[in-house]
């Protein structure tokens, strides 16, 4: 991806250009982003799919002023009339189930995979929405089928209502008030409220979310990785033979204090442990996530990462689906092709080493990737940017 060159999914901005002044800072209106835009997946299809275990869904609605929110999975006898009002039917990490979807997904890698989470698909009745609400992410909004009104602000109250099962703003106070059609695209960043109600009917807006790491949460996963025992150096037992008899057996000794602080010195010392945790964190699937079995790669083929699988890299690792692999050379450079574009072809796997061909056969045969005869397809057409 030219980062560079005028996007029409971004309204004519470079992916450049819109990170500089739009990421994180303000929202941005996109009229036909995606012209010709229809859902990358049938309405029932989508209701097919709620139906599965491992699939997240839930399904809000509004009747009488009164909110209700159901999770999935749900028999297709469950979901309201489509004639009846104020209802919508979200399901999530869509982009893991379907082909279409994971393509439309991949319109955003101008943003590090690190932080693209899923893409979540709102079914609505007329009327259909969830209230306004702030996320603490960045999120596309773009409407694939019907209309929907989007009312958006700058969150100044953070307060939530308690007498309803969703997170609702008890006051919002809409800056903008627009109506989308098929095509469009609201860009919105971290904690803009936002209110969208489907006009009409059979509505249908895909949202791009991202993942929001938190200190906390990236600390005590890294920790619990640094406890593996290839990456701890070796092996200490604390000793204390100064130590004297004391009156306060509650209190801690300074020097098993210093023991501690000691060992975790040493681990986060050695060259590029804390690096590797991360990147096995960040590429690690969601629970759920389950792989089939492959067959071999087929000489003479291009590959292509399933829709499933989470690659990225740095300096001195490549890491997929949270295992890590140090590469250098030609074969970093092919693998980090691989990671960037989801697919390399057949030139580029013979330019790998045996042992690096090797290793693509093993992610073959557990079913991370897959063969491809032939040039890697482009996106679904008419969701293309």
């Amino acid at each position: 991806m030219d980062v560079d060159a005028p996007c029409t999914l971004l309204g004519g901005l470079s992916p450049a250009t819109f990170m500089e002044r739009h990421w994180q800072k303000r929202p941005l209106l996109v009229r036909q982003a995606v012209p010709g835009a229809c859902p990358p997946i049938a309405r029932d299809d989508l209701f097919a799919l709620a139906q599965r275990e491992g699939v997240e869904s839930r399904l809000v609605a509004l009747r009488e002023g009164h909110w209700s929110v159901r999770h999935g999975p749900f028999a297709r006898r469950a979901l309201p009339p489509l004639r009846r009002s104020g209802w919508t039917l979200l399901v999530q990490g869509l982009d893991l189930h379907v082909q279409a979807v994971h393509d439309l997904l991949a319109c955003f890698r101008f943003v590090p995979a690190a932080r693209l989470d899923d893409l979540m698909i709102s079914y609505a009745s007329d009327g259909g929405g969830v209230g306004p609400h702030f996320d603490s992410y960045d999120v596309f909004l773009l409407q694939v089928s019907g209309r929907r009104r989007w009312r958006i602000g700058r969150t100044r109250d953070l307060e939530l209502r308690d007498d309803v099962p969703l997170k609702i703003l008890r006051r919002f106070q809409p800056e903008h008030d627009w109506v989308l059609e098929p095509g469009d695209m609201l860009y919105l960043p971290p904690q803009w409220a936002h209110d969208g109600v489907a006009v009409g009917g059979d509505c249908m807006t895909c949202s791009a979310g991202f993942r929001v790491p938190w200190s906390a949460d990236v600390a005590a996963d890294l920790l619990a990785r640094l406890a593996d025992t290839e990456a701890m150096p070796a092996n200490r037992v604390y000793r204390d033979p100064a130590q004297r008899a004391t009156a306060t057996p509650g209190a801690v000794p300074h020097a098993l204090q210093a023991f501690a602080v000691e060992a975790m010195r040493r681990c986060l010392a050695q060259p590029g442990v804390l690096q590797r945790a991360l990147g096995e964190s960040l590429s690690e699937p969601k629970a759920h996530v389950v792989f089939e079995a492959g067959p071999a790669l087929p000489r003479g083929v291009g590959v292509r990462l399933d829709r499933r699988t989470r690659m990225m890299y740095d300096p001195r690792h490549v890491y997929i689906n949270g295992e890590a692999f140090v590469a250098a050379g030609t074969d970093a450079k092919v693998m980090r092709q691989l990671a960037d574009a989801l697919a390399i072809d057949a030139a580029a796997v013979a330019r790998l080493s045996a042992g690096a061909r090797e290793t693509l056969e093993e992610w073959a045969r557990a079913g991370w990737l897959h063969g491809e005869p032939t040039s890697a397809p482009t996106p679904h057409r008419r969701s293309r940017p």
